[in-house]
């Protein structure tokens, strides 16, 4: 695999993050493939999705962040890639971290399991076609 496949789905992964954390919308909607999908998975069995379409999943995003009261972090770490062509998988760990009433908290740990569609040398444009949640402690 080469250095440009692997930093074009790193980087792809960092912006989704940024995108939800910073409520970049715009960053976030071109993370993704037209028809992708997203799904979260919480270990005490809830299960939101999947989610079919950038615009559902842009739209989730929102609502999601209208509820919110506090600062969201998604730090993505340990990625694990394999690559074939102009198709990509990539495994990683996720930290998420809240901060709200001047106090910085973990709320969860997790996986990122993601489907990506791209160029074949890595030439950017990459994007998430299917992205699968797995959250190890549900929160609020």
């Amino acid at each position: 695999m080469s250095a440009a496949v692997r930093s074009a789905v790193e980087d792809v992964l960092a912006r989704y993050a940024l995108g939800y954390d910073e409520g970049d919308l715009e960053l976030l909607a071109d993370c993704f493939t037209a028809d992708a999908e997203l799904s979260v998975h919480v270990a005490d069995g809830a299960v939101t999705g999947p989610v079919r379409g950038r615009d559902a999943i842009v739209e989730l995003v929102r609502g999601t962040a209208r509820s919110q009261r506090d600062r969201r972090r998604h730090v993505l770490s340990n990625l694990v890639l394999e690559h074939a062509g102009d198709r990509a998988r990539a495994r990683n760990y996720l930290t998420l971290f809240v901060v709200a009433d001047g106090a910085l908290r973990a709320v969860t740990t997790g996986r990122y399991l993601a489907e990506l569609r791209g160029a074949p040398d890595g030439a950017g444009g990459w994007r998430i076609s299917n992205l699968r949640v797995e959250l190890d402690l549900p929160f609020s």
